[in-house]
């Protein structure tokens, strides 16, 4: 990324922020949807979001890494609402996340499966499957947004994975 777009964020330029802001805002809606299941709440986790972005835009070493950044932002948003109202989030009617090439029967089965998959793993897991399969996050990338060592984000994708196969076949 170009210094004197940096430079602009770093000094908490609106314009420069709301570019880049921009380019991320619909995936992060579709994080929050994941997790909170409601339209309303999602949009309130994206403005959340950018909120706390903004507010510690001059905390960001280095702009690249703005998605990764902002999707654990979206994330933890999600993850304090979900407190907040301490209530369980299913994958209930997760259909614009299903391709549409299925027939509705199907994607209904779908969508029991992938709630009855995601609700067996811990949030830590959750966050690791959802930016990878989701977000199509590298690994590095999660490893940098969860501030874990690269060896960790692998082994809880494993594990993660490895829950889903198993609860799968059960």
């Amino acid at each position: 990324m170009e210094a004197e777009f940096e430079k602009r964020l770093k000094a908490r330029d609106a314009d420069a922020f709301m570019q880049l802001f921009s380019e991320v805002s619909g995936e992060l809606y579709r994080v929050a949807y994941i997790y909170l299941k409601n339209s309303e709440d999602a949009r309130d986790v994206v403005q959340e979001t950018a909120y706390r972005c903004f507010k510690k835009i001059g905390r960001l070493k280095n702009a690249d890494y703005f998605r990764t950044w902002a999707v654990r932002t979206a994330i933890n948003a999600a993850l304090d609402i979900i407190k907040r109202n301490k209530r369980t989030v299913p994958l209930e009617d997760g259909g614009e996340f299903i391709s549409n090439s299925l027939s509705p029967e199907s994607s209904a089965e779908v969508r029991v499966i992938l709630e009855r998959l995601m609700n067996s793993l811990n949030e830590r897991e959750k966050s690791v499957v959802i930016m990878r399969f989701v977000c199509g996050m590298s690994l590095e990338e999660i490893s940098r947004a969860m501030k874990q060592p690269l060896s960790t984000v692998k082994s809880t994708l494993y594990r993660a994975l490895a829950r889903m196969r198993k609860d799968d076949f059960q």
